[in-house]
């Protein structure tokens, strides 16, 4: 097997030891294989969506000799587990809005959980309003660069209700609170990718247009605060 990038590493770190894992999206099944080899989980799925990728997971798992504690499964989400199968799910690679709903269309699995890893490509803001509406607490953040790229990773467990305003939703409460230093990468390109859309909107004359308009300029406004603070020297 590869050895394990970046990224899935810090996937593995959060999984708690002696857990059963389930990993949505599993591609080539490097996550669970490295998980049992290191004896972080005893038993472990690999799910997929798409033959391709599910008929090379089961290939990796059978050339690790690991078919007897990894099952690899073709379906979409959760839906190819039991109730109380696993009680950890990483779910990787993928849009903040596609994992709310791969854990909304399943609940009785999501309610024998305890936890949950993500690692959104885009809309983190999703992911984490979700998990915080549906009362679980973010106990970790990891930021990762690999591949020219910052790829955000959560962690979260059933806890006490936690207050979450927008911009930790979509820049990570524990991320703000420890200032860290990968942060400040993502929101520069947010300002750019929002400087673009309001000079786009700045063209039109229309009320609706004008009205999102002020709504994007609050918005770069709360980022700049941010970033500005992000950038402060601490004392």
């Amino acid at each position: 097997m590869e050895k394990l990038s970046e990224r899935l590493l810090s996937l593995a770190r959060m999984v708690p030891a002696g857990s059963k894992v389930a990993d949505i999206g599993t591609d080539h099944a490097f996550l669970p294989c490295y998980l049992v080899k290191q004896k972080i989980v005893s038993y472990a799925v690999g799910i997929d969506v798409n033959e391709g990728p599910f008929q090379i997971a089961r290939q990796t798992v059978n050339d690790q000799n690991l078919s007897s504690l990894i099952d690899i499964r073709l379906g979409n989400g959760l839906l190819p587990l039991k109730a109380g199968e696993v009680d950890v799910v990483v779910i990787a690679g993928m849009g903040g809005s596609t994992m709310r709903e791969i854990l909304a269309q399943s609940p009785e699995i999501v309610r024998g959980l305890r936890k949950i890893i993500v690692q959104p490509m885009i809309g983190a803001e999703a992911i984490r309003f979700w998990l915080h509406e549906q009362g679980w607490v973010i106990i970790q953040e990891e930021l990762i660069y690999e591949d020219k790229r910052v790829f955000q990773i959560i962690g979260a467990e059933r806890g006490k209700e936690q207050d979450l305003n927008l911009m930790e939703a979509c820049y990570g409460p524990l991320l703000i609170k420890q200032r860290h230093p990968l942060l400040k990468e993502i929101i520069a390109k947010d300002i750019k990718g929002l400087q673009e859309i309001l000079d786009q909107l700045a063209k039109s004359n229309s009320r609706e247009v004008k009205k999102k308009y002020g709504e994007f300029q609050e918005k770069m406004k709360m980022i700049k605060e941010l970033y500005q603070w992000l950038l402060a020297v601490k004392l």
